[in-house]
């Protein structure tokens, strides 16, 4: 399902999906009702379906229906039916006709918290895969937000430094100044802390795919399932980082001392001396979310 070039970065193979949009106001509320299975039967139906209604054929029932158009199990279709049709999303007529609500629907009658947006989701024929899709909405927020405050420090310790060396500073950049000032942040604290690139821990992606913040709940090797998965589905690359920790230097004691106050990353003995592997660069490829400009997206 994947290679890898000579830098590190996982590359995709082309894979087959159908594209659709939802509304941050269906995902959140969806997925607080039902998590992202329930987000993920809502894209599948809207992907599969020719118009809004899936007509009754014969004397096929609704899951039989909907198995047909969308070809999901009876086991996953019984599981969710009754909670989009309990939410509204989805009604069953007298005639047998199923009819699907529209995004529009959903902006008048599901609560809405800030601005609307548009998430396109990928449809695959496993469900699981489709559910992978959903759950990286989230991730890509988190890295979307990491590359922001990433932007926020750099330009701080622009600042400091710059003040520092005692060049003369606009007016936005003394305000900025004397707050971080006030705040008692130093350049040396910035820079101590600073990384220039976005990263998500396999703990963290187990975090996120559970949507818990306790460690507790979590396990290291289901993160990194779930972040191959990712991979395999061409959501996100990753490259590994490796520093010359200790060059020149063949210890083994030292190694198992250093490698004991490690708190990220590993260090391995080398050729030209210790190495340090540091948390790798986690970048998401697909474009998330586009406004309102549905041109840009496949339906």
């Amino acid at each position: 399902m994947q290679d890898t070039d000579s830098k590190g970065f996982t590359q995709k193979k082309q894979l087959d999906f159908k594209r659709v949009l939802l509304t941050n106001i269906e995902y959140d509320f969806l997925f607080c009702e039902g998590g992202d299975g329930l987000v993920a039967f809502l894209a599948t139906l809207r992907a599969y379906k020719s118009n809004e209604v899936i007509k009754k054929v014969g004397k096929k029932g609704p899951v039989a229906l909907i198995q047909d158009v969308t070809g999901l199990s009876r086991t996953t279709i019984g599981k969710y039916l009754p909670q989009l049709q309990e939410i509204g999303l989805l009604q069953i007529h007298e005639n047998g006709n199923i009819a699907i609500r529209s995004r529009k629907w959903s902006d008048t009658n599901l609560p809405r918290l800030g601005r609307r947006k548009i998430i396109p989701i990928q449809v695959h024929e496993k469900f699981t895969d489709t559910k992978i899709c959903v759950a990286y909405v989230r991730v890509h927020s988190r890295l979307r937000k990491q590359e922001r405050q990433i932007g926020k420090k750099a330009k701080r310790i622009e600042v400091l430094e710059a003040c520092s060396r005692n060049r003369r500073l606009s007016k936005s950049d003394y305000r900025l100044w004397k707050k971080l000032y006030r705040k008692g942040i130093t350049l040396r604290g910035l820079q101590n802390k600073y990384r220039s690139t976005s990263t998500i821990s396999n703990l963290s992606f187990h975090k996120i795919l559970k949507d818990s913040v306790l460690a507790s709940d979590c396990n290291i090797n289901s993160g990194k399932n779930f972040k191959t998965k990712l991979m395999e589905l061409g959501m996100i690359k990753q490259e590994r980082q490796f520093k010359l920790k200790y060059p020149n230097v063949r210890d083994s004691k030292f190694l198992a001392n250093e490698k004991d106050f490690l708190l990220y990353g590993g260090l391995f003995q080398g050729y030209k001396g210790i190495v340090l592997e540091g948390s790798p660069i986690i970048t998401p490829i697909d474009m998330l979310t586009v406004g309102n400009k549905k041109k840009q997206v496949e339906k």
